[in-house]
């Protein structure tokens, strides 16, 4: 019998997980960070001589051109970065030297595992959207039906996601025998505890994002340029320890299905 999931337990191992290893997590990832936040600084000043401010510009080619090409850096650092958390909270490994900027075979199957799986998600919601767009003109009763429809669609991606995700950490370990059909096996009968996982996990970001908010309000009250300063300080922090969250969240599945840990 497959495993049930205990949800609250799930997140809060992966918080106590982050809280214990935080310097950790900080010596693994911001070599990193410290290229990627120039990179992303000087794409932001392009984008903004480019559009001028105008939302409307944002589709040009030159912008999406400047997309197109700071998206795969960023998916390289978080796959290269999520590899040696992975192994580090599974294997207690720490890496050192250049092996924080791991590019090896690991981290190029983890790239590809994402992109694969969030085009899976990507093409279900996209279909789910379609439906609903085209149910839009049937009138008020079938509108309503279809929004009905079109959130259980997203519900079903969430816990597809969480699901089809646990094969990750099997690769930042190494293994070749774990695949999708194998994660995706290992989850079953846990929908709606997937579901919980996913609302907690809410909770806690929506949380966070309110608390970095109101501290943004209040520095505004005492100077503009404190809050401006003290809001992009907050957002990069928050980035930051949200990917750390979310790569953790992911090892705690892949120990509680895989290889039965408990919390």
């Amino acid at each position: 019998m497959t495993r049930q999931l205990p949800a609250a337990a799930c997140i809060g191992h992966a918080i106590r997980s982050v809280r214990n290893n935080i310097v950790y997590a900080f010596r693994i990832s911001w070599p990193w960070y410290a290229i990627l936040i120039p990179i992303s600084l000087g794409a932001s000043y392009l984008i903004d001589n480019l559009t001028g401010g105008d939302p409307e510009k944002v589709f040009t080619a030159p912008v999406l051109a400047i997309y197109f090409i700071l998206l795969p850096i960023s998916l390289v650092a978080l796959s290269s970065i999520a590899v040696n958390w992975h192994r580090y909270i599974l294997l207690d490994e720490v890496p050192h030297g250049s092996e924080i900027f791991r590019l090896d075979d690991k981290t190029w199957r983890y790239l590809g595992n994402v992109v694969l799986i969030s085009l899976i998600c990507a093409g279900i919601g996209i279909a789910a959207a379609l439906i609903m767009g085209l149910a839009a003109a049937g009138g008020q009763a079938i509108v309503v039906i279809a929004a009905i429809l079109f959130i259980i669609a997203m519900a079903f991606i969430v816990v597809l996601f969480f699901r089809l995700s646990v094969k990750l950490p099997a690769i930042a370990l190494g293994r070749r025998d774990f695949n999708l059909a194998d994660s995706f096996a290992a989850t079953k009968d846990n929908t709606l505890r997937l579901l919980s996982l996913a609302l907690l996990e809410f909770l806690l970001v929506f949380a966070a994002l309110a608390a970095m908010v109101l501290i943004i309000v209040l520095a505004g009250y005492v100077s503009l340029m404190l809050s401006v300063v003290i809001g992009s300080i907050l957002q990069v922090l928050f980035n930051w320890i949200f990917t750390i969250f979310s790569i953790t969240l992911l090892t705690s599945l892949y120990g509680f299905f895989v290889e039965n840990r408990d919390y």
